[in-house]
């Protein structure tokens, strides 16, 4: 809850807000199952597909609400666009089904703060997958890059997300703060829905 006689640092307030939704897919997730010492080329499919279907909808808002990114915060660049690449890599045939059927109330963002609100996470994700890459790599070797390329460092630009910090840092209204941490919690919500582990490693 914020206190009317003070404004809180928007990034603190949206990490604290998220907290549990962050636990949640860093601990629960199909992306967990990533980084542990049995994974295997099916459970990585798994994961895959998962993102994929997350993604379409994510992708799709942002691109749509693009006018509404702030100066200095580079234009998003559409995450699936490398999922598809290694789900073709692996001979998986792309999922278009999910376009019509959002899991999650993932919303159209209304104001510059909800905006950054959806790419605070998407771009705090992009940091998350180093380590997923790093484990990869130790699991498939070189191999990973037939396959990986979402997880590849340098995949997407990287400068987005001190950007988006910065952007976040010069939020004075509570209530654009808490706009930003509505969006950051309904993209938290949408991704653990689809990320939650709950399918099996078998791939139609």
């Amino acid at each position: 809850m914020l206190r009317p006689q003070t404004v809180p640092s928007a990034h603190s307030f949206l990490r604290k807000s998220t907290q549990r939704l962050h636990r949640r897919i860093d601990q629960t997730s199909v992306l967990a199952r990533l980084t542990s010492p049995g994974v295997t080329l099916d459970l990585y499919c798994c994961a895959m597909r998962s993102l994929q279907r997350a993604y379409v909808e994510i992708d799709l808002t942002l691109l749509n609400s693009c006018g509404l990114c702030p100066a200095g915060v580079p234009l998003y660049v559409p995450r699936g666009l490398s999922i598809n690449r290694d789900l073709i890599a692996l001979d998986m045939p792309l999922d278009e089904s999910q376009r019509a059927r959002p899991r999650c109330g993932l919303r159209a963002p209304e104001s510059e703060a909800a905006y950054l609100g959806v790419r605070y996470v998407v771009e705090g994700a992009q940091l998350g997958g180093r380590l997923i890459y790093n484990h990869l790599y130790g699991v498939f070797g070189d191999k990973l890059s037939g396959f990986g390329s979402f997880w590849m460092p340098g995949s997407v630009l990287q400068g987005s997300w001190p950007c988006v910090l910065k952007s976040l840092a010069r939020m004075e209204s509570r209530a654009s703060i808490a706009a930003a941490a509505r969006a950051a919690r309904l993209t938290f919500q949408h991704m653990a829905a689809y990320l939650d582990g709950s399918e099996e490693a078998v791939i139609p």
